[in-house]
């Protein structure tokens, strides 16, 4: 019995299905869709909202801890303020990254930041949080309708990746660190 489900044919790897699924209908294969901008935009749009959603969900939290939790945790065992401020940077961060890339040029310095708990206070993860708004609003703005694909920098974990590379890493970021964050545990993101 051949397996029922979807399988890759050819280089081309188009989606296809084994038993009688749509026989008669003719695919147009096209590595240059018209509609790519349109396409583009959009995707940065919903990244840019689920962006700010993240944001004001670890803000949530954030509101929700007091001084002495903000200011808790070791360079081992981060604390509710190392996430939050270690998550804003990131996200502004990785949003200059990738708007660098797409338009063509040097990425500028990559990393992992790891801030020092004695570091936190209420006020910096507040001021923070405003910088990666207006980064991710501007980023947003300009990012570019045709954006340079092949233009890469090195991710401390992942290994060379271009603009879009780079913003895929935005959501998992946040929901490892917040979701680690609701469960009591550590997130090794």
């Amino acid at each position: 019995m051949q397996p029922l489900g979807p399988c890759l044919l050819g280089s081309r790897r188009i989606l296809t299905h084994k038993r009688h699924y749509q026989p008669d209908v003719t695919l147009v294969v096209t590595d240059e869709p018209p509609d790519r901008p349109a396409w583009v935009s959009e995707t940065i749009r919903l990244l840019a909202e689920g962006m700010d959603g993240w944001r004001a969900q670890l803000l949530e939290r954030v509101s929700r801890a007091s001084d002495a939790q903000l200011a808790a945790g070791t360079d081992d065992d981060w604390g509710v303020g190392q996430i939050a401020v270690h998550l804003l940077l990131i996200e502004r961060g990785v949003a200059l990254i990738a708007l660098r890339l797409a338009k063509g040029e040097p990425p500028g310095p990559t990393g992992q930041p790891r801030p020092t708990a004695s570091a936190v206070t209420r006020d910096g993860i507040g001021r923070l949080a405003a910088k990666a708004a207006d980064t991710m609003a501007a980023f947003a703005a300009q990012f570019p309708a045709a954006p340079d694909l092949r233009a890469v920098a090195r991710h401390p974990y992942y290994g060379d990746l271009n603009a879009f590379g780079w913003l895929l890493t935005l959501n998992n970021h946040y929901q490892a660190h917040l979701g680690a964050l609701a469960r009591g545990t550590k997130s090794a993101l």
